[in-house]
């Protein structure tokens, strides 16, 4: 799993500041917000392509990581206890294929399509120390995703006649993991570690029939940021 080395950085800066601040616990009743920068890592695989329902043996898809912005509101059931509403901004994905017959001259790893992916997840935390420094938590909870802006590329309309590009939204599961760091005047600095369930068929039309693929993408989402609690 490749973890940007920016984040890293920030990372180590984001402790120091969090172990120097003193701030307020936090309680029941309390609304946290978080903003952070995300490295998503697709943990990807997929089925073997289907023509007409016929497997392509060899076949396969892959999805590219890419990096985003995370935004975040909790609210404190109790103290220890909250609810979470993830609201991300979309990301956009690249597909690639690989083991495609070599008389269609598509090489391995040949990017196929981009498409834009939108994650809304509700989660269940536990919040461990909140009236501590150092604020570990865990969560757990249902993932919604929804595709859009999905686009062929121009070798995939060349080279396999491809059209109609169409991809299923997803519901899983999801987990989490992060801690803050407290700072002055309620601010905390923040990691987090997300794990999103996320399955789709994609299909699309092309100049052999009507191609399909199952795809899990299954992402690893590291997130660097900071928190406000009001």
């Amino acid at each position: 799993m490749r973890i940007n080395k920016k984040l890293c950085a920030a990372l180590m800066a984001g402790v120091s500041l969090g172990m120097a601040g003193q701030a307020a616990a936090v309680e029941k009743g309390d609304w946290l917000f978080h903003v952070r920068g995300i490295n998503i890592n697709p943990n990807d695989d997929s089925s073997p392509l289907r023509i007409d329902g016929s497997l392509v043996a060899g076949t396969r898809v892959g999805v590219d990581s890419s990096n985003s912005l995370d935004l975040s509101l909790a609210y404190m059931l109790t103290d220890n206890v909250a609810v979470e509403l993830l609201a991300d901004p979309s990301s956009r994905h690249e597909v690639f294929v690989s083991g495609l017959p070599a008389e269609l001259n598509v090489p391995d790893g040949t990017q196929v399509a981009k498409v834009n992916v939108l994650p809304p997840t509700v989660f269940l935390q536990y919040h461990f120390n909140p009236t501590g420094t150092i604020r570990p938590y865990a969560g757990l909870g249902l993932n919604y995703t929804l595709f859009f802006n999905k686009d062929l590329t121009p070798v995939a309309q060349a080279a396999l006649g491809a059209s109609r590009l169409d991809l299923d939204n997803s519901v899983g599961l999801a987990g989490q993991v992060g801690v803050d760091f407290a700072m002055h005047n309620n601010w905390s600095f923040n990691v987090d570690v997300k794990y999103i369930q996320i399955d789709s068929e994609a299909s699309f039309d092309s100049a052999l029939g009507r191609v399909s693929v199952d795809v899990d993408i299954n992402p690893m989402v590291i997130g660097v940021g900071f928190g406000k609690t009001f």
